[in-house]
Parts: C-alpha cells; sequence; structure tokens
C-alpha cells in the first residue's frame, strides 16, 4: 500500500508494536494508526496538489502519564497523471448567483463529512468495488472540460447503468447523506480514523444517516445527479480528509 506520491498513501513507521504514540497529525489532521506485530505505523492520505518532496508528521507520545512531542519525515514522490477532455453542460462551469449560493452553503457540509473523525480503528483496510462495472476513469486525471483546466478527478468511475446497485466497500457506519449541486445524491461512509468511503451521482439513497451498515449492504442506486456526462458511480475514498487513489485498497 505505500504509495508516496500525491494521491497516494504514506504508510510511516512509527515505532515498535508496543509504541507509546497516542496520536498523530499532518497538516493539522488527525491521521490513521495501525499496529501490528511488526511495529506501529501512520498511514497518511496525500493530496493530489502536495509538492514532491520531505514532509513532516507530528505526533504526541505518551508515558507515565508525560506527553512528550515529536515529528517525523516521509518524502513524498513525483507522479504524472494524463488528462481527460470533457464536454458538459455549461451550467457546471459558470454558475448562476442562485446555483454559486447553493455551492457556498453546500461546502461546509461536505467539509464536515469529508473530515469526520471517530477513534475507533477501521476493521479492515480492504475494500471492495462498490459497483460491478467498467472503470471508465481512473483517479488523478486532469480534467479538462469544455476546454477548460479543473480540479483533477479525485475519485474512481465505474460505467454502469442508471439503477444498478452500489454497496458499501466494507463495514462502517453512514455518517452523512445529502444532495449537492455538483455531486448530487451522495453518501459517505466512516470506517473508522477518518477512512471514509463516498458515493456520489446517486439516483437513489436506501440508508439513513447513522446508519451501521455491513460490507456489501446496499447503499442505493448508480444515477446521474449532480456534474455527469451519463449515469455511472463515482467512488471516493477519503483519509485524513484528503481524496486518495481507491484502487490502493481493493482486493487482489
Amino acid at each position: 500500500m505505500h504509495a508516496p506520491y500525491p494521491g497516494g498513501v504514506a504508510v510511516v513507521k512509527l515505532g515498535e508494536a508496543d509504541s507509546q504514540v497516542a496520536s498523530v497529525t499532518f497538516n493539522d489532521k488527525r491521521v490513521l494508526t495501525l499496529r501490528t506485530s511488526e511495529g506501529f505505523y501512520a498511514l497518511v492520505g496525500i493530496a493530489l496538489d502536495a509538492t514532491p518532496g520531505p514532509h513532516k508528521l507530528h505526533g504526541v507520545v505518551e508515558n507515565g502519564g508525560i506527553k512528550l512531542d515529536f515529528t517525523t519525515a516521509f518524502e513524498v514522490k513525483a507522479k504524472a497523471y494524463p488528462a481527460q477532455h470533457l464536454k458538459i453542460n455549461p451550467r457546471f462551469l459558470q454558475p448562476s448567483k442562485t446555483d454559486q449560493e447553493r455551492i457556498e452553503r453546500e461546502v461546509p457540509i461536505i467539509v464536515k463529512a469529508r473530515e469526520h473523525w471517530s477513534d475507533a480503528a477501521p476493521a479492515t483496510l480492504t475494500l471492495d468495488l462498490p459497483s460491478v462495472g467498467r472503470l471508465s476513469a481512473r483517479f488523478g486525471l486532469r480534467r479538462v472540460l469544455n476546454g477548460q483546466e479543473r480540479a483533477p478527478h479525485a475519485g474512481l468511475d465505474v460505467a454502469v447503468p442508471t439503477g444498478a446497485p452500489v454497496r458499501a466497500a466494507a463495514a462502517g457506519r453512514v455518517v452523512h447523506i445529502g444532495d449537492f449541486f455538483y455531486a448530487g445524491q451522495s453518501v459517505f461512509v466512516d470506517h473508522g480514523q477518518g477512512f471514509i468511503t463516498v458515493y456520489i451521482h446517486l439516483s437513489r439513497i436506501d440508508v439513513r444517516e447513522g446508519e451501521i451498515v455491513e460490507r456489501g449492504a446496499l447503499l442505493g442506486a448508480v444515477g446521474a445527479t449532480g456534474l455527469v456526462t451519463g449515469p455511472h458511480l463515482h467512488w471516493g475514498v477519503l483519509l485524513n480528509g484528503t481524496y486518495v487513489d481507491p484502487e490502493l485498497f481493493l482486493r487482489r
């Protein structure tokens, strides 16, 4: 899983299995930690716009009631992603005043869902593809929409028709559902410690906020809501509030 490039995941060893590390942050956001027989590790989501070069994790060690701060460095390597050119409804590139007001209202809601944190560690880091179909647009593509360079593609698109089932990639808790200007109908599932999966452009949502779901549970159905050129599932994976490549977590 160690893929220390923009859009990837850095696996950083913090100590041995009996390490007393209490918490770790990267860019002031909590980071998922994992204890194995081989040691104690941090799994750091690296943003697509991260600068290659050295970066630092900050942590706290607790020992006998005493707290000590520490810093650990890791290296981010460069990675180039291909471009994808699409034609879309101009409304999404030049929102009306009403649309822009809606977008601004939705931003803090989406940020809160993306940065949700629960202390329990994930039961697994292995995910299933939520809908069976062709992978039509991979993570990290540089998006050129109607000739304009836009934000890169921060998820994995699965080409499936409207109404196809969308299932939970792993067990977790539904922390947010919503209907957004760009993302359309969306579901956020928390798997623990900032490890979150996101399912967007749905035509139907079949779960409630707060609901515990098992791996493979029906979340809803594929659709074409929000900013799309046709029906498909856009699936995202978050670590420390940052979208990372979902294919890093798929069963092999």
